[in-house]
């Protein structure tokens, strides 16, 4: 009777659990045990064929010279994967090295490896080499969590679905998250903790509320420390749907995304973005309802320049959205961007507010 198919996370994640036993007692291991033991293992497990070399090509040659060590087909979406063994320092040569041969091979996505980091290479990202990085994951990440960052990037059904971009950014966006959250534990657990001792609180949910009520700290930042976040350490953020619409706004320093649902025309902007400091003086109504997001605990100052949105925020439309980011009235239509690069507009039903 053949064995049951499991889902790609926990196949992932039972490669990875596997992969990091044996790695106490060979910690530094060469090229070909990354590639054998390693990369081609977790291509397996993310539901890639690998001994199917149409599929999970070895060592190609393109036309124009340029190798890699596995070029991955599957149905529409295709990327390059440069290994290297773990005692290596991955860099732009190597960067170099995948994502020439990326593109000749006409696709704008290169992964590199040394089988404990894991870089994604984006070739339509501006800049040095160093700076066309997308995202990386690290096997040394706490729980579980690089488990799931790598099933969501590997998956073999979002690449035959051409649905790569939009992986990326769910993995940014869920990286965010643990960082905002490492951020709140680092600094809003010791002043609970003194309150705590303080007054003699007898329990630390109980110190949490009287930090809240003092407003020593938010209620987010009280939900993330009592591990009611939504998110956790090692949660993911939800899968995009079809229904959703993932965008992205860049002004100066800040950056936001936010799902967009055109069936109730709803625009949510996730927790992680940041939003700029600076409100023109025109902007009144933006400001009123940033104060009344701080006072919420949705929104908080991150440094002198930005402020971060500690939770996911529901807006009725686009514009609305990218003025509190921006500070100033803004087309939402038009400054928010798909992963494609494409402006909301491009997605704009009929009758949709500003």
């Amino acid at each position: 009777m053949p064995s049951p198919v499991l889902p790609v996370h926990d196949a992932v994640r039972d490669a990875v659990h596997d992969i990091q036993r044996w790695l106490t007692a060979l910690p530094s291991p060469g090229e070909a045990v990354v590639r054998q033991a390693i990369v081609l293992r977790l291509l397996q497990a993310a539901g890639f064929d690998i001994w199917n070399p149409a599929e999970v090509v070895p060592e190609e040659t393109n036309t124009t010279g340029n190798r890699a060590d596995f070029l991955i087909r599957a149905g529409a979406g295709k990327f390059a994967l440069e290994v290297k063994g773990m005692g290596v320092t991955l860099g732009a040569s190597h960067f170099q090295q995948a994502a020439t041969y990326a593109v000749n091979e006409g696709t704008r996505w290169a992964v590199v490896t040394n089988g404990r980091v894991w870089i994604v290479i984006d070739e339509h990202l501006p800049g040095k080499w160093e700076e066309r990085v997308a995202l990386r994951a690290e096997l040394a990440q706490e729980g579980g969590t690089f488990a799931a960052d790598l099933a969501t990037l590997l998956d073999a059904e979002t690449w035959r679905a051409d649905a790569f971009a939009g992986a990326v950014e769910a993995v940014r966006q869920r990286q965010r998250r643990r960082r905002d959250e490492a951020r709140i534990e680092r600094e809003k657990r010791p002043i609970v903790e003194a309150i705590q001792a303080k007054y003699r609180i007898p329990t630390f949910e109980l110190a949490a509320e009287n930090a809240v009520e003092a407003g020593k700290i938010t209620e987010a930042e009280r939900d993330v420390l009592l591990g009611k976040s939504g998110s956790g350490k090692t949660s993911a953020l939800p899968p995009l749907h079809s229904s959703e619409i993932l965008f992205t706004y860049r002004i100066r320093e800040a950056e936001a995304r936010a799902l967009y649902r055109p069936a109730d025309g709803t625009w949510t902007v996730l927790a992680g973005s940041t939003a700029l400091v600076d409100v023109k003086a025109y902007a009144q109504d933006i400001a009123q309802r940033r104060a009344a997001l701080v006072q919420s605990g949705k929104l908080a100052q991150q440094d002198e320049q930005l402020l971060v949105y500690l939770s996911d925020t529901v807006y009725s439309s686009p514009s609305t959205a990218a003025g509190d980011i921006s500070g100033g009235s803004k087309n939402g239509w038009d400054v928010w961007k798909d992963v494609q690069g494409r402006p909301a507009q491009h997605h704009r039903p009929p009758a949709q507010p500003d």
